[in-house]
């Protein structure tokens, strides 16, 4: 298939799910192509005389979060909140503890390797450190290439063919080729590796922090393509990162998470003018302000920073909030409605 034709269906396919509407009390919800329900996933690090976990970190602690055809859901949260842990659980390069994740339908929570490799042909990942997420001995050509042989694609002519296709897409020359990644700077070892998960023509792009370890200006370069590429293909993506200014201009709506847990979800815009969660209000206070002369106050967080082996009873920020009663340290908060698509797990609402 060629990239002609790729961009086509691609398209097609995000305006289709985008035109399919489901009506549910007067209000419009569009079809999903992720959805997690309760995700738990626990790794433990004291075991018994008999190999078995008794105490674990807890770092994804019941998630609950959806993604439409066609949409940007960007995860923020402070360092050590379960962002990356999330998006690998979800795309099975960890397993489960608890919860289900149904990707365009179908539960994938326990597939095998075998199932799971037809997954993998419509959900991708990208790392957050290219040189890592590629073999230094090979050519950059070659670990596109080995994609397209797994899934299918045996004539080496026609690898070769769509891999000069997909440099040439993500902004490469097809005479690079034949180089090996130490030869390419940070932003074009990135390029390359969005061009390997471009290569089975795929739906969902989990991106966990991928410019997090690029220059500024590169940055911006590496974020345009993904949103050239997201309109040219109909693509969805989870955009994981700690940064709020570029996760403001790539997403449609924003989850926040905090110790494990999904605190808040709004649209974007919504998200950054009226936060509604105290540790939202905290987080969007961190991100400097270019305007001179804003009073806008920074809010410190104070208090002790819970551990995710032993997280606080009630609500988990509670012990660095300065709105929490005792209600919070003992009852843990439902997430709540508070307007069209936004919902916070807070006592306050």
């Amino acid at each position: 298939m060629s990239f002609m034709s790729v961009e086509t269906e691609g398209v097609r396919r995000a305006n289709m799910y985008k035109e399919v509407k489901l009506q549910d009390g007067g209000m419009e919800v569009t079809a999903e192509i992720l959805a997690v329900n309760g995700l738990k996933k626990h790794f433990p690090f004291k075991k018994n005389w008999f190999g078995k976990g008794i105490e674990y970190v807890k770092a994804v602690d019941g998630v609950d979060l959806h993604i439409d055809y066609g949409e940007t859901l960007g995860l923020v949260g402070e360092s050590g909140c379960g962002k990356s842990t999330t998006g690998r659980t979800i795309i099975r390069l960890l397993d489960p503890t608890e919860g289900q994740i149904f990707f365009e339908g179908e539960n994938i929570t326990h597939l095998g390797k075998k199932q799971l490799r037809q997954v993998y042909k419509r959900m991708q990942l990208i790392f957050q450190d290219p040189f890592a997420s590629l073999n230094p001995r090979k050519k950059v050509g070659n670990a596109i290439s080995e994609v397209l042989y797994v899934h299918g694609m045996k004539d080496r002519n026609q690898r070769r063919e769509k891999t000069e296709e997909l440099f040439e897409m993500v902004g490469l020359r097809k005479e690079e080729i034949d180089k090996y990644p130490h030869e390419f700077s940070g932003g074009q070892r990135q390029r390359v590796v969005i061009a390997r998960a471009l290569a089975v023509n795929p739906r969902l792009i989990i991106c966990d922090e991928p410019v997090s370890a690029l220059d500024v200006s590169i940055q911006a370069q590496i974020i345009n393509l993904l949103m050239e590429l997201k309109a040219r293909l109909g693509l969805s993506y989870l955009f994981i990162s700690h940064d709020l200014r570029v996760v403001r201009h790539v997403s449609d709506r924003v989850a926040v998470m905090y110790l494990g847990k999904i605190v808040e979800t709004a649209p974007t815009e919504e998200l950054f003018k009226e936060p509604a969660h105290p540790y939202s209000k905290a987080l969007l206070s961190a991100v400097p302000v270019l305007k001179p002369g804003s009073n806008r106050r920074k809010l410190v967080l104070e208090g002790e920073v819970p551990s995710p082996v032993n997280p606080p009873s009630g609500c988990r920020f509670n012990t660095r909030c300065k709105y929490a009663t005792r209600k919070c340290r003992e009852v843990e908060p439902p997430v709540k409605c508070i307007g069209q698509q936004h919902f916070a797990a807070c006592h306050l609402y």
